[in-house]
């Protein structure tokens, strides 16, 4: 279907359009009437199948990749688009002219060719399979991680939390695309957002959590780390939220900041002479780069290899 887009305007009119220039090679042009052929090109009619067919060039791309749902924004913007085309193509007066109508035909026939397409891949039952473990995921997260954060509690990360994770991510993986791209885009999104929420929350379970923070009488450079460590600990909690959807407010970008802003501060403590203190700051940094991995992926979500490479990565381990 997508390939077709591109030779759209080939396939309707024969030759690209050339606006009129084109002449047969030789000697000069002596005066002669135009071939039927020509004025048809030239016509109203063909004329505004023209600017439609491009306008359908244009959006064609995006209708290829699209790997949300009916209710996304972006869908129902490209519908609209997409009908609008369609009735002007329906509008076009062929004034009964049989090539005019075929143009016409073809015209439509593309547009209800995308409108298919997006619907298509918007309701198909792997996207909906998709969709619903991504809810299971995002109801699971929300009750035992962002919920009790913030309603002032403590995440309830367990080993029986992330078993159901990986359950969730393993039937991911067994949700059959079709070769559509569309649908292998939605799935590397929804596995990779998956496994990195499972990252993000491991890293914060007992057995790998740090020992530290140190007393603050041992170094006043400690104090200032506890502090950071606070504040490292809250952006976890956002990206949780943000990865899951389960945030409004914060972007990849806000948070980004944030964690950069808590990178300079940390660079900028004077160490020197305690290795302990060297090595908590050092943890922290770590804590901090792991963050910004998930965030970096999160906010490239749309270079479908990169995410690929990434996830691949992981269930190899």
């Amino acid at each position: 279907m997508c390939a077709n887009v591109f030779g759209v305007l080939k396939s309707l009119f024969g030759k690209p359009f050339d606006g009129g220039k084109r002449m047969e090679h030789g000697g000069p042009q002596e005066p002669h009437h135009q071939h039927p052929v020509e004025q048809q090109q030239h016509h109203p009619a063909m004329m505004r199948l023209y600017e439609v067919q491009k306008e359908v060039l244009s959006l064609g791309p995006h209708v290829c990749t699209f790997s949300g749902l009916q209710d996304d924004r972006e869908y129902k913007r490209m519908e609209r688009e997409l009908t609008r085309l369609l009735l002007e193509v329906d509008q076009v007066d062929t004034e009964g002219k049989v090539e005019l109508q075929g143009a016409r035909k073809r015209a439509a026939q593309e547009v209800e060719g995308l409108l298919r397409y997006l619907e298509e891949n918007a309701t198909h039952p792997s996207r909906l399979a998709m969709e619903e473990l991504s809810v299971a995921a995002r109801q699971l997260v929300d009750e035992h991680v962002v919920a009790p954060q913030r309603a002032g509690g403590v995440a309830e990360i367990n080993d029986e939390l992330l078993d159901t994770l990986q359950e969730l991510v393993l039937r991911l993986t067994q949700v059959k695309t079709e070769g559509r791209v569309p649908l292998r885009k939605a799935r590397y999104r929804a596995l990779t957002r998956l496994c990195a929420v499972q990252d993000v929350l491991e890293g914060r379970t007992p057995h790998q959590t740090l020992s530290l923070p140190l007393s603050g009488d041992s170094n006043e450079a400690v104090h200032r780390i506890n502090q950071v460590m606070v504040k490292v600990s809250m952006a976890r909690s956002q990206l949780v939220a943000l990865l899951m959807g389960l945030s409004g407010r914060d972007s990849c970008a806000h948070l980004s900041r944030i964690l950069t802003e808590l990178q300079v501060e940390l660079d900028a403590l004077d160490v020197s002479g305690n290795a302990a203190v060297r090595n908590y700051r050092k943890q922290v940094v770590e804590e901090i780069n792991g963050l910004l991995k998930h965030l970096d992926l999160e906010g490239e979500g749309d270079d479908t290899r990169r995410l690929v490479k990434w996830f691949l990565s992981r269930v190899q381990k």
